[in-house]
């Protein structure tokens, strides 16, 4: 092989890499944005019931 072909194969495996780890960081952050907003979603939803049960026995 010349030059050239080592040239790109280290580019293709560079850049794969690079871009690979930046997909699978945006992937993380949204499962974990995804789980945030749900577990924000029940503890609301958890204290809204509370209140409305309050406000019933009263």
């Amino acid at each position: 092989m010349d030059s050239g072909t080592f040239g790109w194969i280290e580019l293709v495996l560079f850049y794969g890499i690079a871009i690979g780890l930046g997909v699978w960081q945006w992937v993380k952050m949204d499962r974990m944005l995804k789980k945030t907003r749900a577990e924000k979603a029940a503890k609301e939803a958890a204290e809204r019931n509370g209140e409305t049960e309050r406000n019933a026995r009263e």
